[in-house]
């Protein structure tokens, strides 16, 4: 059952909206997953995104009393979820981002890309994308996943069009590049 088709979280709702601690932490056990979830995309390691999970749940409690029950919980939260990502990005950002360059063949490198991602798994790639700098990171992951355009990306992070898609295109060259070299040091099964 999705959070949207679930009653139960309607029922949390005016429960938490009256003031109910338990029903607070029952909401927040049923919808911490799926804002996990979405975090882990944009953070770097899981104390990165129970940071960002954590500032969510305080915005989605501070303004539970706003939420229209006619619309998408799921939409509802993703969005508090990204914006609580974004925050944390540009608070983030002041410190200095020290980004390795790309090998001089990524752009041959970003060709192999395609056959590379279709034999990985989600946890696999989530791994490599978290290994991106932040910048990368949460263009690639606006962009490719979440699938924002390069204008809003560039609205949200305060940054011009053309840096949304040279961090994108960056992040897609980087992660082509680590896939590859992932791809080609791991051992292949031997034949029995």
């Amino acid at each position: 059952m999705t959070m949207d088709e679930n009653p139960r979280l309607l029922k949390l709702i005016e429960k938490c909206i009256k003031g109910s601690r338990r029903a607070h932490n029952e909401f927040y056990r049923e919808v911490f997953p799926y804002a996990m979830g979405l975090a882990m995309r944009f953070s770097s390691d899981r104390e990165q995104s129970l940071e960002i999970v954590n500032h969510a749940f305080y915005k989605i409690f501070l303004y539970l009393n706003s939420y229209d029950p006619q619309l998408s919980l799921k939409s509802w939260v993703r969005k508090i979820v990204i914006r609580s990502a974004i925050d944390q990005y540009r608070q983030n950002r002041r410190y200095k981002e020290y980004i390795i360059p790309l090998n001089d063949n990524f752009l041959e490198t970003a060709a192999l890309e395609e056959s590379i991602l279709e034999k990985m798994d989600a946890e696999q790639l989530l791994f490599h994308i978290q290994s991106l700098p932040p910048s990368y990171r949460m263009a690639f992951t606006l962009f490719a996943i979440e699938g924002y355009t390069h204008k809003e990306i560039a609205e949200m992070l305060e940054i011009s069009e053309g840096t949304s898609k040279s961090n994108f295109f960056k992040a897609r060259a980087r992660l082509a590049e680590i896939l590859t070299r992932s791809n080609s040091t791991t051992p292949k099964a031997a034949n029995l």
